[in-house]
């Protein structure tokens, strides 16, 4: 299987072209930290505890995943996982949402996701 065919395109203006580069190799990282950090074990969490790893760490880690092939949809699952994590931590009344730690592991996602839709405007502006 050749990488350019699981890959997405490496389209756009060359700085966005050596950014896609650095968010990929940055989501390699970002992966193998949340790998450890959900295999560490620790007490079990509460019914509602469960919800929040549902979207952090694998709702981010399966968009950072897809933004390999698809950057849009990839950087958008992750948003939303993002997001939607931030809101159940909200809800729960025992503790304040916990800094910027878990935007930082999310943001080669969100990086691709950038790229994505700029490649996708500068195609439309020279197809135009």
């Amino acid at each position: 299987m050749k990488l350019s065919s699981v890959l997405a395109p490496d389209l756009g203006p060359v700085p966005v072209r050596w950014l896609r580069w650095v968010a990929r190799a940055a989501s390699l990282a970002s992966l193998a930290l949340l790998a450890m950090f959900a295999t560490s074990g620790g007490a079990a969490p509460s019914a509602f505890g469960w919800l929040m790893p549902a979207f952090f760490p694998v709702g981010v880690g399966v968009g950072m995943l897809v933004a390999w092939r698809s950057e849009i949809i990839g950087g958008a699952i992750a948003a939303a996982s993002l997001v939607a994590f931030y809101a159940i931590i909200s809800l729960d009344a025992t503790r304040p949402p916990a800094g910027p730690w878990f935007v930082v592991f999310a943001s080669p996602a969100l990086v691709l996701l950038v790229c994505g839709l700029t490649a996708r405007a500068s195609l439309r502006r020279s197809a135009a």
